[in-house]
């Protein structure tokens, strides 16, 4: 009897050491799904992918993202699709180049729309300046009939530079700040009063949180059309509608250096991103409304 005793007892621990064993694997599992390892940031993003979870596709996140980029390029119009966030992680699109256009597809229409809505403001300076809203002046911090100054500032900015913007800033979409804040270009507040996120690895500011991707891109947008540091920028855009071209986002990317804390690379790692992804093919894109 002594002898059948110890070894049930020993049955008996081994089987405790077997489910102790799959309780950790368990844990840690959850851990790593539920973690901060699923919310990278761009100054922080380790790229490191959760086997754990599913992989994903664009008609994952939106039936409407089945649309053609290339038929975009071509045509200048881009559908009515305007995501309001894009809260899961394109990491998780194994596929380099997927993930990529799917990227292009949730941000283009959003651009193209903000673009319209600038477009819309400068036809009003244009066709009857001298009726030019008062509103319009205080939104571009302009002086009140200062007309030249104001159309200056009210002008689009090209598809092709703030996607490939929005791609460096947010780590393709994965980070952080874009997934948790709806913020794609990294912009920073100082005042306790405005919603924000605080950075993992830098005090002193926090990253402004948006109430939609719509939002996001409008105050970037705003803020090169306003921002004393973007002035060169402005000038060069100006040149480019005097000489009766469209403004070229390939050519403007040598006036985003003040953007960065990398001035000297910045604007290559821009340039690089807009050749290697065909983005110019993009500027000048509309809704199609």
């Amino acid at each position: 009897m002594a002898t059948h005793d110890n070894q049930d007892k020993q049955d008996m621990n081994m089987r405790s050491i077997i489910v102790a064993v799959f309780l950790l694997i368990v844990a840690v599992g959850f851990i790593t799904i539920d973690g901060d390892d699923d919310t990278l940031e761009a100054d922080d993003a380790s790229g490191v992918e959760v086997a754990s979870v599913p992989s994903l596709t664009a008609h994952d996140i939106d039936r409407s993202l089945d649309y053609s980029l290339d038929q975009v390029g071509r045509t200048k119009l881009a559908p009515e699709v305007f995501l309001s966030s894009l809260d899961v992680d394109l990491n998780r699109i194994k596929d380099v180049n997927e993930k990529k256009e799917t990227f292009f597809k949730v941000m283009l229409p959003i651009i193209a729309q903000q673009n319209d809505r600038i477009r819309a403001e400068r036809n009003t300076i244009v066709d009857d300046p001298a009726d030019t809203p008062r509103s319009l002046y205080e939104k571009y911090d302009v002086e009140f009939g200062d007309v030249d100054a104001l159309l200056k500032r009210v002008d689009v900015i090209p598809a092709s530079l703030v996607l490939a913007t929005a791609a460096l800033e947010s780590g393709w979409g994965s980070s952080r700040f874009a997934r948790k804040g709806n913020n794609f270009f990294g912009m920073r507040t100082y005042d306790e009063g405005v919603p924000g996120i605080a950075p993992k690895n830098a005090e002193g500011f926090r990253v402004i949180k948006y109430k939609s991707i719509s939002h996001s891109v409008r105050y970037y947008m705003l803020n090169i059309n306003t921002h004393s540091a973007y002035k060169k920028l402005r000038t060069a855009r100006a040149k480019t509608r005097d000489s009766g071209k469209p403004p070229n986002g390939l050519a403007l990317t040598n006036y985003l250096t003040a953007y960065s804390e990398i001035p000297e690379e910045y604007g290559k790692l821009l340039r690089d991103i807009i050749k290697t992804n065909n983005l110019a093919r993009f500027d000048g894109v509309r809704v199609d409304s």
